[in-house]
């Protein structure tokens, strides 16, 4: 089973859009998909595919970690986490997509720690880009640092002697027409790879079939009732299916 980590200190770059739509987009290329949602204030994750398994839409498995001690022991996610990934593993699931909250919780760092990818979205955005790559002692470095907590968690996996771990960006809310800041984002994001030490970097496109998809759990995979698809849904399903086959190493056998 692999485990795919969707994370960012950071609120509203659209962590929990990007693990409804790659868990949808996994589950109709035929993996069972188990969905574990850490955000226990706004369960967006799991509200979203509430909503789609009342359509009666393809969905993952969903599951909600909800704190045990009114989240006062700073231990108490410590073996948790774990040991329900390793259920999920014995039953079976082929993908575990990780949706995480924007604070910094007991259970987030577990979740970096077995991840076996760690994918992150942002905006095209300098303030994106400086609350989640700043490192620690430069101006203005955010209180909780994100880089430092990847790089924290990686540390720890090679002393423990487990592979490496592949850390991909994802940009999210790409403006379809080229504007001078996303070129300067684009250009920054892709020359800093090397000092921050992630691998890939993905662009998702600006779409309101992705904005609007808590309304009715319809994602651009799914067909509409007339059977028509836009020209925009049919990009917005190439650049998932895209990105779900090379975070899965091609383990999928993506659709036409």
């Amino acid at each position: 089973m692999k485990i795919i980590t969707v994370s960012g200190f950071k609120g509203g770059t659209g962590k929990t859009t990007i693990s409804a739509l790659l868990g949808v987009a996994a589950v109709q290329e035929g993996l069972r998909v188990a969905a574990l949602d850490l955000d226990r204030f706004t369960s967006n994750l799991s509200r979203f595919l509430h909503v789609r398994k009342e359509a009666g839409l393809k969905s993952p498995d969903h599951f909600l970690m909800m704190e045990t001690d009114g989240g006062k022991d700073q231990s108490s996610a410590s073996g948790r986490l774990q040991g329900f990934v390793e259920m999920a593993r014995l039953d079976g699931y082929d993908l575990m997509i990780i949706d995480t909250s924007s604070g910094h919780q007991h259970d987030i760092y577990d979740a970096h720690l077995i991840a076996d990818i760690i994918l992150t979205p942002m905006n095209e955005s300098p303030a994106d880009m400086h609350a989640l790559f700043t490192p620690s002692g430069a101006p203005m470095a955010p209180r909780n640092n994100y880089r430092d907590m990847v790089d924290a968690a990686r540390f720890d996996r090679a002393r423990a002697g487990k592979p490496r771990q592949r850390w991909s960006i994802c940009v999210n809310r790409v403006q379809a027409l080229p504007t001078r800041i996303g070129a300067a984002i684009q250009g920054r994001v892709e020359s800093m790879a090397m000092a921050t030490g992630f691998d890939d970097v993905w662009y998702l496109r600006e779409r309101v079939a992705h904005r609007a998809i808590s309304e009715d759990g319809m994602t651009v995979l799914d067909t509409p009732a007339d059977g028509k698809l836009t020209m925009s849904e049919i990009s917005g399903r190439a650049e998932l299916r895209g990105i779900l086959g090379q975070l899965t190493d091609n383990d999928v056998a993506l659709a036409a």
